[in-house]
C-alpha cells in the first residue's frame, strides 16, 4: 500500500531541455515501429510470392499430367529392348513446353502424381522430377 505512483519519467540531469528529450525519444520509438511494420510487410510479401510461385509450378505440373498419356509414350516403342541412349519414339514431347516427358510417378497412398521430365536443370526440377542420368524407363543400358 505504500507505493508511490508517478507518471513522470525520469529525465537525466544533464539534459537541458526535457521537452526535446521526450520528443526525440518518442520519434525514435516511432521510427522503430514504422521500420518493424515495413519489415513485416516485406517479409509477408516475399512469403506470398513464394507461395504463388509454388502454386504456379504445381499447376504446370498438373497441366503436364493432364496432357500426358501412357499410350503415347509406348505406342511406337520396339518389342525388343533398345540399346540406344535416347530415341524420340520413347519420349512424349509436350507441344508448347519445350521438354519431353519419359514417365509418370504415381503414389496413391500419399497422393503424389508427377511426370518425369527427360532434361535436367534446376528450373525444371522445381516443376517435376527430372532424369539425371542413365537409360530411359524400360530400357537396358
Amino acid at each position: 500500500m505504500n507505493q508511490i505512483l508517478s507518471s513522470n519519467e525520469e529525465i537525466p540531469e544533464n539534459i537541458s531541455n526535457p521537452l526535446s528529450y521526450k520528443k526525440r525519444k518518442f520519434n525514435f520509438f516511432k521510427f522503430q515501429f514504422i521500420f518493424c511494420v515495413c519489415l513485416v510487410i516485406m517479409i509477408s510479401g516475399y512469403y506470398f510470392y513464394i507461395q504463388y510461385d509454388k502454386n504456379q509450378k504445381e499447376a504446370l505440373s498438373e497441366e503436364i499430367i493432364n496432357r500426358f498419356s501412357i499410350t503415347n509414350l509406348y505406342e511406337n516403342s520396339q518389342s525388343s529392348h533398345s540399346t540406344s541412349r535416347l530415341s524420340n519414339e520413347n519420349n512424349y514431347q509436350t507441344d508448347s513446353l519445350g521438354f519431353s516427358v519419359i514417365g509418370l510417378i504415381e503414389i496413391k497412398s500419399i497422393g503424389i502424381n508427377y511426370p518425369i521430365i527427360h532434361e535436367f536443370n534446376y528450373e525444371l526440377l522445381k516443376i517435376a522430377p527430372c532424369k539425371f542420368s542413365g537409360p530411359n524407363p524400360n530400357q537396358i543400358r
